[in-house]
């Protein structure tokens, strides 16, 4: 599995046709439908015995192209698909940051659901990553499709505010281990920002004791390896933002760096970097939480994660609180390390505390998340 793959979520495999097809997985209580919308792949699993309810899935960002194989489980939904529960999912119609079509072509698939399948009892609205900020831009703009939501490992801050944290990780990274990284700007497309570069990276590391020491604090980050993936990963997002709106998104001019050793040395030499309207604009746009809920949302993290940092939630429960939303609002979280190191017996628990939820009002409990006694 390559690097941006685990450190933004659940992949999915294999081709799709160009043209819509009907088949039965291995599991024959399921029925597959794979096919195309408007562009973007889609797979939709139909439980024979369906119990009403619908699961809407957000995928994380990928660098290649999502298909999907109507012959093979579907690693998101099997899940959800044993207990009753219709799935769907759209691969997107591009790779990489896919908040602007991602939505659009998620609620052309809803939509061809119901015409095909007929209209659901009940609606849910989940993902990975930036699928969980999907999640989150769903419900707070859609309330009236969907009963809840739940985030898994979700970016529910400002875009604006994670990319240019991102940002200013790779330029503090530049100012110690200058062209380690290629970048931080305009990086040619002909640079593999993959698993290679990443061990390149992380077998450099202690040659400079003071950046490693800075860097280490600056990102929280527990492993050498962590280290190494997710600036190599923050670096094929910049190109990546870079490419799709033709300018970068590094905004550190008006930052100070704190937490390590060498914070005044990096402050003073460290190369500054101003984002131009248009970047910092499409960021805003896609996407900048409100903080208005209407439906319950329930946020699943894991204690540590090295990409998307679990006190990041907890801005956006203050937002909520801010909002007058916060009775809609609940972060959990698992006792795990990594990014979306959800299990999906964990998965179904959390479904099942935001099914608890909407039904009869019962508020999950904030904090860790329960020990499932319901069969799996």
């Amino acid at each position: 599995m390559c690097l941006i793959a685990l450190a933004w979520g659940v992949p999915a495999t294999a081709s799709a046709p160009q043209q819509t097809a009907h088949g039965q997985p291995a599991d024959a209580a399921v029925h597959v439908e794979t096919g195309t919308l408007d562009g973007a792949p889609f797979r939709i699993d139909m439980p024979v015995h369906w119990n009403g309810t619908l699961i809407v899935y957000y995928h994380g960002y990928s660098e290649t192209p999502v298909a999907f194989d109507k012959a093979r489980p579907n690693a998101m939904g099997s899940g959800f698909t044993r207990r009753g529960f219709a799935v769907i999912q759209s691969g997107y119609s591009v790779t990489g940051w896919a908040v602007e079509q991602a939505m659009s072509e998620t609620e052309t698939l809803r939509r061809y659901f119901i015409a095909h399948y007929g209209q659901p009892r009940e609606s849910y609205v989940t993902g990975h990553s930036m699928g969980g900020m999907l999640t989150l831009a769903t419900i707070e703009s859609y309330p009236s499709r969907y009963n809840g939501a739940l985030a898994l490992c979700g970016l529910l801050e400002p875009a604006t505010w994670a990319i240019e944290h991102g940002g200013a990780m790779l330029a503090a990274f530049d100012y110690y281990y200058p062209g380690l990284i290629p970048g931080p700007e305009h990086i040619p497309t002909n640079v593999n920002l993959d698993q290679a570069l990443a061990h390149h990276v992380q077998a450099h590391l202690h040659d400079n004791p003071t950046g490693y020491a800075e860097i280490k604090a600056l990102g929280h980050f527990k492993t050498d390896e962590d280290m190494a993936g997710v600036l190599v990963f923050l670096a094929y997002i910049e190109r990546d933002l870079e490419q799709k709106i033709g300018a970068p998104t590094i905004n550190n001019a008006n930052l100070l760096y704190f937490g390590g050793p060498d914070d005044n040395a990096l402050n003073a030499g460290v190369e500054r970097y101003t984002a131009s309207n248009a970047a910092l604009d499409y960021l805003k746009t896609w996407y900048t939480p409100t903080g208005v809920l209407d439906r319950p949302l329930l946020a699943l993290h894991t204690s540590y994660d090295p990409v998307i940092p679990p006190d990041t939630v907890s801005q956006y429960a203050d937002l909520a609180q801010r909002m007058g939303s916060s009775h809609f609002f609940v972060q959990q979280f698992v006792k795990a390390d990594g990014h979306c190191n959800i299990s999906r017996e964990q998965t179904l628990t959390a479904m099942d505390e935001l099914l608890a939820w909407v039904h009869s009002g019962r508020r999950p409990t904030a904090g860790l998340l329960p020990t499932t006694s319901k069969p799996q």
